[in-house]
């Protein structure tokens, strides 16, 4: 009990300045616990051993989870509409590598299952810097504005572009009777973009607005060329799949090679 009282005595007799430099170091401390919490949280995503990062994006509804479990399970599993990322990093299901390299039945990676709702595309940017690989999925027999709006923004994104981030174009649901072929798509698509390009010739965004919004949709070619899809700095390539059906084979090569 006394040293208590001995205590309180001591410290009534300390400055009140001693008091307010102790509560500004106090404050100061903990701002940064809150940045550092929130950097961890920031990059808490990021590859935690090393394992390449495969960013799997489209639309609404059309194939990206189907596609998400049957690299991670070797069957198709019906899903639901997401409002949520998930990831897992895994190694390729077995029964698409029997005839691959060795090596390649062991390597993992950090696959990356956006879901397809627009509300959600403001934070996709967090992405961008742990991204080595980009499927782009797209349902084949009914594609919308929003299929080609969204692969402009991530063509134009600045970090993706810096890093010349590979894209593949999946026609998702070839199984069905109207299935386009590739060379059609492609001709669709490079028409589809060329369009955007000009709208966003006249579309300028400050940095700030850029920061602040976290779009980077910008033009993608000066519109005194002719737009194509080769002109780019990220190779883009179309292939044709049914995630249903498992027919995922050239989807597994773009990962692995």
């Amino acid at each position: 009990m006394r040293t208590k009282e001995t205590l309180e005595s001591i410290l009534s007799f300390l400055p009140f300045s001693l008091w307010a430099n102790v509560s500004i170091l106090f404050a100061g401390v903990l701002v940064v616990c809150l940045l550092i919490y929130l950097i961890i949280k920031l990059f808490g995503r990021m590859k935690k051993s090393g394992e390449p990062s495969i960013l799997i994006v489209g639309s609404m509804n059309t194939g990206k989870s189907c596609l998400f479990y049957q690299l991670n399970e070797g069957e198709f599993v019906e899903t639901q509409r997401s409002m949520k990322e998930q990831e897992a990093t895994f190694a390729i299901h077995e029964k698409f590598l029997k005839d691959k390299n060795p090596k390649a039945q062991k390597k993992k990676y950090h696959f990356i299952d956006w879901p397809g709702s627009p509300s959600l595309r403001l934070r996709l940017s967090d992405f961008y810097p742990i991204t080595e690989k980009i499927v782009f999925i797209v349902d084949g027999t009914e594609l919308d504005d929003d299929t080609f709006e969204l692969f402009y923004k991530l063509l134009s994104a600045q970090k993706l572009k810096e890093k010349k981030i590979p894209f593949l174009v999946v026609l998702n649901k070839s199984d069905l009777i109207d299935s386009p072929d590739v060379k059609p798509m492609e001709k669709l698509f490079n028409r589809e973009l060329s369009q955007l390009n000009k709208t966003y010739a006249s579309t300028s965004f400050t940095k700030e607005q850029e920061d602040e919004t976290e779009n980077e949709i910008t033009q993608l070619l000066d519109e005194s060329e002719e737009f194509s899809l080769e002109k780019l700095q990220n190779t883009i390539s179309f292939v044709k799949s049914s995630t249903k059906n498992g027919q995922i084979d050239e989807i597994i090569d773009f990962i692995l090679n």
